[in-house]
């Protein structure tokens, strides 16, 4: 497109859906619908790119293939490669160990432009991963490359066959279908269907489709155009949340909203406003804005540790920028300008495709050997410690239950001695030590409002105890399956994640209070059923609590619950017992476990925590009501500490939950404390 053709609002439209994207990731008040702005660049590329094919079409008769993806990798490889590198070489610098290894292969799906695939085949949820990919973003760049796979293909055998029209009818054809495969997979897999190209290729149709008509409103039709787009635009990213199912017809507002305001024209007043200087360069470096932010956002906080959520996105988001300004002058413009010898002139551009693959998988191949190398490094070092340094054998056998703080305690000496990290405990197995894999059958998920029949300990015994409660309850199901076996008793487990069995209010982001007060409901009348011998509730202290509520702060809330609980429950049941919660730590265990320099001291947590101060309100909330208190902080803590790691044990798999080995280790102990009790 000539200088002359340039539409500068473009540009400013382009600051814009950048800008809506940088806002969302770095939790800018209001901002959450601002996702949409990748839905903004869908549209934008399919009528740009459709609007190059067509005059290209229009003067020489054809379409060019090679010419098409030799301009592609001027535009969209030197940058990718470069983050992706840069990336990887500050994971290998900065990251545990643990991490390395994924972020290598997201780098290589991304080089593929195949991360989209991958993270959906992961499983990956885009609103909420547990550790976000640095790489994650390319998912947008993957389906807009693999749209463009099939789009010029097109151009090429319909263009001169059927002209402008046949062309225009085939881009609204795959615009329905998509659209209406759009619906339907969100609904079924909203997960799958974030990332699928299938799904968002009617994004791009619709600006191929606006470029195939290639006329402009004019007058009061312009500016209604103009001014209706950004409302749309506006209200999607004020009003859509992590909620909003996506991308299925709701996607439908950004896109037809970016439709209108390119339909608008060069002279309507919202064009006028986005073709002001300031933001049209804000969308010359929005390509690299876009590559930098994300990981800086992720990786920033870690690195800087200012104590400050909001501060340190402030300065994540600055560094993006700088980097960008840079990526943008010294990368994009030479490429882009034809001013980088050979590989930026003519078909030789074509090179960049195999040079830019083997640079970002080499570079991951770099990284796993590192990763390898490191983990081995330190085997090796912690050997030698423990070799050299005395060490207290608390594992021998006493004739009874563990004794649980004497370990702790001895894990404690070991990490003011400047104690490694044991040979034989690796980060990378910490994550599938929990009791979801065990007892996958017997919780309620997100989106679940009951649990399928399931019966542990001795299921053909006579006496029944009922576990209630969210993840903090089903952390502890190893412990009860096993003394059910032992002691006679089965286990009918009543858990749902995220949702405590006390009437406060929650407002987690996976789960609304109308589905958890549905859980709730459904194990009562369960409970009443069961008539149990005994109930024990348990859950993860004011979770997703508000700070206020009808009235109450959040600490009356939770008392009040507990305790109203406690009296129904006891209605139910002779036997009502209440555990408590332990401490969160201040770190992921795997993470912790295999960072740089990682030893047994940098890895001890302080137990103040919201959980451990909801300790005791529940506690005293629960004085009259006859049921009995436990307080699992004795198997975490000791000396107002708590190491990750016991002798070659791990307690915890995430900052919340014990693992199950651990938890499996201290039964015996919790079976001594609740022998009398139940």
């Amino acid at each position: 497109m000539s200088a002359k053709q340039w539409r500068t609002d473009v540009q400013g439209l382009r600051a814009i859906a950048v800008g809506l994207v940088v806002a969302a990731h770095a939790g800018v008040p209001h901002t959450e619908g601002g996702f949409i702005g990748v839905d903004v660049f869908f549209v934008l590329s399919g009528f740009l790119i459709t609007t190059l094919l067509l005059r290209e079409a229009d003067t020489s008769g054809t379409v060019s293939i090679p010419q098409f993806y030799a301009r592609r990798a001027r535009r969209i490889l030197p940058a990718a490669t470069l983050v992706i590198i840069v990336v990887l070489a500050y994971a290998v610098w900065q990251l545990p160990t643990t991490r390395l290894t994924d972020a290598a292969t997201d780098g290589t799906w991304a080089a593929f432009f195949l991360a989209n695939v991958h993270f959906a085949a992961e499983g990956v949820q885009y609103f909420q991963p547990s550790e976000p990919s640095p790489f994650q973003h390319y998912w947008s760049l993957s389906v807009e490359e693999q749209f463009y796979l099939v789009w010029p293909v097109l151009a090429l055998l319909l263009i001169p066959k059927l002209g402008r029209k046949g062309f225009t009818v085939v881009a609204a054809a795959i615009a329905v279908a998509s659209l209406a495969w759009a619906v339907h997979a969100t609904g079924e897999n909203p997960t799958a269907a974030y990332f699928s190209t299938p799904a968002r290729a009617y994004e791009l149709a619709a600006g191929a489709l606006l470029a195939c008509w290639g006329g402009r409103l004019k007058g009061a039709a312009s500016i209604v155009a103009g001014l209706g787009g950004a409302a749309a635009i506006l209200f999607a990213t004020v009003a859509f949340s992590e909620a909003t199912p996506f991308p299925g017809w709701q996607a439908l507002v950004p896109t037809l909203g970016t439709v209108a305001l390119l339909a608008s024209g060069a002279n309507a007043p919202t064009a006028k406003l986005l073709a002001i200087k300031p933001l049209r360069y804000v969308g010359d470096i929005s390509y690299s804005l876009y590559l930098w932010h994300w990981p800086l956002i992720v990786l920033a906080p870690g690195f800087l540790r200012l104590g400050n959520e909001a501060l340190e996105m402030t300065v994540a988001v600055a560094a993006a920028v700088l980097l960008s300004v840079l990526s943008h002058r010294f990368v994009e413009l030479p490429f882009q300008h034809k001013q980088v010898p050979v590989l930026s002139h003519g078909l030789r551009s074509l090179v960049l495709w195999p040079v830019a693959l083997v640079l970002a998988v080499g570079s991951g191949w770099l990284t796993t050997g590192y990763a390898a190398y490191a983990e081995r490094e330190r085997a090796a070092q912690a050997q030698a410690w423990f070799a050299a340094n005395e060490v207290p054998d608390t594992a021998a056998e006493t004739g009874g239950p563990p004794q649980v703080q004497r370990e702790l305690r001895a894990a404690l000496d070991i990490a003011d001695r400047g104690g490694p990290i044991p040979p034989a405990v690796l980060g990378a197995e910490i994550t599938d030590d929990r009791w979801q894999k065990t007892y996958g059958d017997c919780y309620a998920n997100y989106g679940d409002t009951r649990v399928d029949s399931c019966t542990l300990g001795d299921a053909d015994a006579k006496k029944t105890i009922a576990v209630v409660g969210d993840s903090h309850a089903g952390m502890w199901l190893t412990a009860f399956d096993d003394l059910g076996k032992e002691n006679d008793f089965r286990v009918v487990p009543l858990v749902k994640v995220g949702c405590a069995p006390y009437p406060v209010q929650h407002r987690g982001k996976k789960m609304t209070q109308a589905e958890c007060d549905e859980f709730r409901d459904w194990s009562a009348e369960r409970l009443e059923r069961l008539e149990p011998d005994a109930i024990v509730s348990t859950a993860r202290g004011q979770l997703f609590m508000p700070k206020s509520h009808a009235g109450m702060d959040r600490d009356e809330q939770w008392s009040q619950a507990v305790r109203s609980t406690a009296k129904t429950y006891r209605e139910i049941s002779r036997k009502v017992v209440v555990i408590g919660d332990v401490p969160a730590v201040d770190h992921e265990p795997a993470d912790c476990i295999s960072a740089p320099d990682a030893d047994q001291r940098s890895c001890l947590s302080d137990p103040d925590s919201r959980e451990t101060s909801s300790n005791e309100i529940t506690r005293a909330a629960l004085e009259g009501t006859e049921a009995a208190y436990v307080d699992p902080q004795r198997f975490v803590c000791a000396e107002d500490r708590c190491p990750l790691v016991v002798g070659e044990k791990v307690t915890y798999y995430d900052s919340s939950h014990l693992t199950e080995s651990w938890v499996r280790h201290v039964t015996p102990r919790l079976g001594v404390l609740l022998a009398p009790l139940i």
